[in-house]
C-alpha cells in the first residue's frame, strides 16, 4: 500500500486559520457580498440549496479556481460542516485567504427554517 494514501486528506477536517465559521443569521446578512458554493453531491444540491449558492462538489476545487480569483469572498456550504472544511483546507492550499463555511452545513440552516430552493 502506497503512504501517500494511507495520510492522504488528514488534515482536511480541521479549521485552516483563513476560516471563519457563521451561523445561519450571519449568512443570511452576507451573502450579498459574497460568493456561495456549496460542496456538496449534484444530487444532495437539488433537494434544497441557499439562493444563489453554485454547487462545485468536494474534490472539483480547480474548477473553482478557474472561475474565481483567490480574492473572492467565498462562503462554502455543506451538509454538516465537514466537507466546507475540507473544501476550505485545499483553497488555502490554492491561495484563497476571505473564507467562511456555514457551521452546521445544511443541517442547521434546515433547523432555523431558513430558505431554501429546489430544482
Amino acid at each position: 500500500m502506497n503512504l501517500k494514501n494511507i495520510f492522504r486528506g488528514s488534515d482536511y477536517f480541521k479549521d485552516p486559520e483563513e476560516l471563519v465559521p457563521i451561523g445561519p443569521d450571519e449568512l443570511m446578512k452576507m451573502n450579498e457580498d459574497h460568493v456561495l458554493i456549496d460542496v456538496r453531491t449534484p444530487f444532495e444540491f437539488k433537494r434544497g440549496h441557499i439562493k444563489k449558492a453554485i454547487n462545485y462538489k468536494l474534490g472539483n476545487e480547480k474548477e473553482i479556481i478557474k472561475n474565481f480569483g483567490t480574492d473572492e469572498k467565498i462562503i462554502l456550504i455543506c451538509k454538516t460542516g465537514h466537507r466546507s472544511r475540507a473544501a476550505a483546507n485545499r483553497l488555502v492550499k490554492m491561495g484563497y485567504k476571505n473564507l467562511y463555511h456555514l457551521n452546521g452545513g445544511m443541517n442547521k440552516w434546515r433547523k432555523g427554517n431558513f430558505p431554501e430552493e429546489k430544482e
